[in-house]
């Protein structure tokens, strides 16, 4: 099993956080392994419906989708990935906060098959890119250029 959980408090209330991590179309402004998304996505996804996503190549694989498995509008997000053979599950979570909101991406993903061999270095690189994405998210809504790192 490979986990994750990374949070960050963003000067920005909780409404527009969950305004703008609720539209897929803003994705690859700050999850940078996500290459675009279609210009007709919903702006909140809806239970049920599978999101079609370009990723930046892995493992030969660029198509991928998430698949809307919650939404509890104004506060949680909850995906079925499926990329490469990986299906993650990934739950984002607003929360107001003395300072404006508190984000957290919820990464939970078990591989299968030959899959199972990648799972030390997937335990390695899940959290280190879940902690820059939600970064970069900060840096988006709050005006600065976010890092590919």
């Amino acid at each position: 099993m490979v986990r994750s959980a990374e949070s960050v408090v963003i000067s920005r209330s909780a409404e527009e956080v969950f305004r703008y991590v609720a539209d897929l179309r803003n994705e690859p402004n700050w999850h940078v392994d996500i290459a675009a998304v279609p210009a007709d996505t919903d702006p909140v996804p809806v239970v049920g419906k599978v999101y079609p996503l370009t990723f930046k190549p892995f493992m030969g694989k660029t198509s991928g989708t998430f698949t809307a498995l919650e939404v509890d509008q104004g506060r949680l997000i909850v995906y079925r990935g499926d990329f490469a053979g990986l299906q993650p599950q990934i739950t984002y979570t607003v929360e107001p906060d003395a300072n404006g909101s508190r984000f957290t991406r919820a990464v939970d993903m078990r591989p299968t098959g030959v899959r199972v061999l990648m799972t030390p270095m997937m335990a390695l690189m899940v959290p280190r890119r879940n902690k820059v994405f939600v970064q970069n998210l900060k840096r988006a809504l709050e005006g600065q250029s976010p890092s590919a790192m």
